[in-house]
């Protein structure tokens, strides 16, 4: 409206104006049109944000070598170089994708151990029980500590502390007793008193000789004693 009262000298009320008269209209002043934003393709823009290094290639390197030493797959180098095929020569200039190197594994989670089993109740035989001669054996029995699982036993330990240390017998059963055999039994005809306990143990590994490495897996039991008699000293022949 304005340019139209200045190039034609009319008030700006406009109020002189009469029917058919002739006015000059200004052309008007083109609006320049701002330029498009430019847009990176999806592909653009991964390689845009993707951490690089350049690197030029020195005699003796090879296409895998490079790869290696930056720990980045060939195909990615060559991808982002436009490389058709695995050939390289010095003085050749290539970037290198560190974005691509594979992620570095994290320490594997350390399984929580369950909670240690309660200490088992020895059973039978009663606390300073007496086996003879003619007891060719003397079964162990106590308490269960519930469901254990597959890699998981009772060990029971059972020392002649008559004969004094060293002798001793170390046995894994699954089940809830357990059977001395008659040759633990004293090896002379004096009496002698055992002493045995109980507990859970886990597997945990195998030794070097396939053999089964434990460890301790709940409390103790209570100790308990028993006396068992030896073999009877041979008589002696009288002398003619």
């Amino acid at each position: 409206m304005r340019s139209i009262v200045l190039l034609n000298d009319i008030p700006a009320d406009c109020n002189t104006l009469y029917e058919g008269q002739k006015l000059q209209i200004p052309h008007p002043t083109p609006t320049a049109s701002p330029y498009p934003t430019a847009t990176l393709s999806g592909i653009e823009a991964t390689r845009e944000a993707c951490e690089q290094v350049n690197y030029l290639v020195q005699e003796g390197d090879t296409l895998s070598t490079i790869a290696q030493n930056y720990a980045v797959p060939i195909s990615a180098i060559k991808d982002y170089n436009g490389l058709v095929n695995n050939t390289v020569y010095t003085g050749l200039p290539l970037v290198i994708p560190l974005c691509e190197r594979a992620a570095t594994p994290g320490p594997s989670p350390t399984p929580t151990p369950p909670p240690p089993y309660p200490a088992p109740s020895p059973l039978l035989p009663t606390d300073g029980a007496a086996f003879a001669l003619e007891d060719g054996s003397v079964s162990l029995q106590w308490s269960s500590v519930g469901l254990i699982n597959a890699n998981e036993a009772y060990m029971v330990v059972v020392e002649d502390i008559t004969e004094g240390e060293g002798r001793k017998l170390i046995e894994y059963p699954t089940d809830t007793k357990f059977t001395i055999p008659g040759s633990f039994r004293p090896l002379d005809n004096k009496p002698h008193v055992y002493r045995w306990w109980v507990s859970t143990v886990r597997q945990v590994d195998v030794d070097k000789d396939g053999n089964p490495v434990w460890e301790s897996a709940g409390a103790i039991s209570d100790t308990r004693v028993f006396t068992w008699s030896g073999e009877a000293a041979p008589e002696s022949t009288p002398t003619p």
